[in-house]
């Protein structure tokens, strides 16, 4: 009886869209021709209605293994693919991010191992001090010199939390994006350290013919160039460090390039096992402003290569 009732419900619903269907259309049509609508439309709905609740089936199949993927993240799984391309596009960046956030903690790991190593011998050699005056092993004119040992060691300690402090303010820092000409900032930049390469024999070119304009974070940009010339520097005996600035249709491409010896692997995280945190602060910086950056490097030099879009 409920079914009988729900058919007629159906068919009077069906009837009614139908009806205001033709009027809005404004075609005259006879009975036979409205019939033949009205079975139409209750013949297809219901068709119509299971191939979209199948495809809504697919598609939330497919958002579930996704959700449930991203519950496990970032160690315990890997975002899905997907035939549905929207989804299968979601799935990429979310491995992307994911990638980039087991690189962030790693480093922070790395980083908070370094400092804690970094610490270990003065303040043992600090206590090693304080017991030795306590004990009276330390007398006479020896605790002075013992403690003004002990106060270069703390000034030590100092400066390491200083710096591992600084790194961490220069990536959390907020971004302040401007237009910038890119060729005269690094013209001005290369002016500052034509000294610093003078003092050491090492050549400083820098490449840039046309005017470029970049929106991005002049404090950022001037970080990442900074540590990029440092690094060059400090890895070249002789020969020469060569800055270009080109562009691409609508990317602008930054590279740093010197004749020194080259590092172990152009991996950030195995520079950082090395004690550098300039790379790792470079690519930082340069993720919160939209580019990218590949580093390689061999027994002739290193090369670093940062890619900007041009919005």
């Amino acid at each position: 009886m409920c079914f009988v009732a729900l058919f007629v419900t159906y068919l009077i619903v069906a009837s009614l869209i139908a009806f205001f269907t033709v009027k809005i259309i404004g075609i005259p049509i006879g009975k036979r021709m409205f019939t033949k609508i009205v079975l139409s439309i209750a013949a297809f709905v219901p068709l119509y209605l299971v191939i979209a609740y199948l495809l809504s089936k697919f598609v939330s199949r497919d958002l579930l293994r996704l959700e449930k993927s991203i519950r496990n993240l970032p160690y315990f799984s890997e975002p899905p693919g997907s035939w549905i391309r929207e989804v299968d596009r979601l799935s990429r960046v979310i491995r992307d991010q994911t990638k980039r956030i087991r690189e962030m903690i790693e480093v922070q790991r790395l980083m908070i191992y370094r400092i804690a190593h970094d610490l270990r011998t003065p303040i043992a050699n600090i206590r090693n001090v304080l017991t030795g005056i306590k004990d009276g092993i330390i007398r006479g004119e020896e605790v002075e010199e013992y403690l003004s040992r002990s106060i270069e060691e703390v000034d030590r300690v100092g400066s390491l939390l200083e710096e591992a402090l600084s790194h961490i303010r220069k990536v959390s820092r907020r971004r302040e994006v401007e237009e910038v000409d890119l060729c005269g900032f690094v013209r001005s930049l290369g002016k500052v350290w034509s000294l610093r390469f003078e003092k050491k024999c090492v050549e400083l070119k820098v490449e840039c013919s046309n005017r470029i304009v970049l929106k991005v974070s002049p404090l950022d940009l001037e970080e990442i160039m900074n540590n990029l010339l440092e690094n060059a520097l400090k890895n070249t005996d002789i020969g020469e460090v060569r800055v270009k600035v080109r562009r691409e249709e609508d990317q602008v491409f930054i590279t740093v390039e010197d004749t020194g010896r080259g590092i172990e692997t152009g991996k950030l995280l195995e520079a950082y096992r090395r004690g550098s945190l300039g790379l790792y602060i470079v690519r930082e910086l340069v993720w919160r402003n939209g580019g990218d950056m590949k580093v390689t490097s061999s027994e002739e030099g290193t090369r670093v290569v940062i890619r900007f879009p041009l919005s």
